[in-house]
């Protein structure tokens, strides 16, 4: 699971602007911005059938519900660097052209099992870590894939620590395991990364919202009742509190 040390709000706004290119956010800029053109209606439509597939609704608040598309439009629009909203808006019209063999329906009119089943093949190529198999990749939006940073990437093979009496200079380096969200959405170098901040925008986006935090997580108000053992089953969900309200 990911951990968000130290994050809140305004630290995954941050992290929401650093996925669609903003290189400066000066104090006041918000009001200042300039806008490019928002959306046009069919990819509106066609993003809002994907962040639909990512994350939909189940016994919780979906995408869709929390106005995903919506906010996505808003930060390419006010936010965006042309370079990123390009990358992006290209990676979208990808996705706009998977289609059932043998059938002309257009992805945004298929069914949700239909268009989860063409995403989750694209999801899989897409995000391939270079020199790994498509298979290092895990479900479209299972747990691991949406939250865990290191989720099929190749694991590293382990570096010694500096043996006794090695000169630092000589000794190997030791590599730091990132842990935070900016391991998340660093990323490892991948087949497509303009799916790859898409698919992360989406989902930075959508834990943004009071729903997915207090629904899709669960959530208690900090300080609160200290409660130093509880019992974890297959039905427990993550929690979300201070760091990421």
């Amino acid at each position: 699971m990911l951990t968000l040390p130290d994050t809140d709000r305004r630290t995954l706004f941050k992290h929401a602007l650093w996925l669609i290119g903003a290189s400066a956010v000066p104090k006041g800029a918000l009001a200042a911005a300039v806008q490019q053109p928002g959306l046009e209606a069919a990819r509106f439509a066609l993003l809002s059938a994907t962040a639909d597939t990512i994350i939909p609704r189940t016994e919780t608040p979906g995408a869709m519900d929390v106005g995903v598309p919506k906010l996505f439009d808003e930060m390419l629009r006010k936010w965006a660097s042309s370079e990123r909203r390009a990358t992006i808006i290209a990676s979208l019209d990808r996705i706009g052209t998977l289609k059932i063999p043998g059938s002309e329906t257009p992805f945004v009119k298929l069914t949700a099992e239909q268009r989860y089943a063409l995403l989750e093949a694209h999801d899989k190529a897409a995000l391939t870590p270079a020199g790994a198999p498509a298979e290092a990749v895990g479900p479209l939006n299972s747990a691991h894939a949406i939250l865990d940073p290191h989720y099929g990437r190749p694991k590293q093979d382990a570096v010694p620590t500096q043996p006794p009496g090695v000169p630092v200079a000589q000794a190997p380096t030791q590599k730091k395991k990132p842990t935070s969200l900016d391991a998340l959405l660093a990323g490892p170098q991948v087949a497509d990364m303009g799916y790859a901040k898409l698919k992360e925008l989406v989902i930075v986006l959508y834990y943004f919202s009071e729903p997915a935090l207090t629904q899709e997580l669960r959530y208690e108000h900090a300080p609160g009742q200290w409660v130093p053992s509880i019992p974890i089953t297959p039905e427990t969900r993550a929690w979300g509190g201070a760091g990421v309200n």
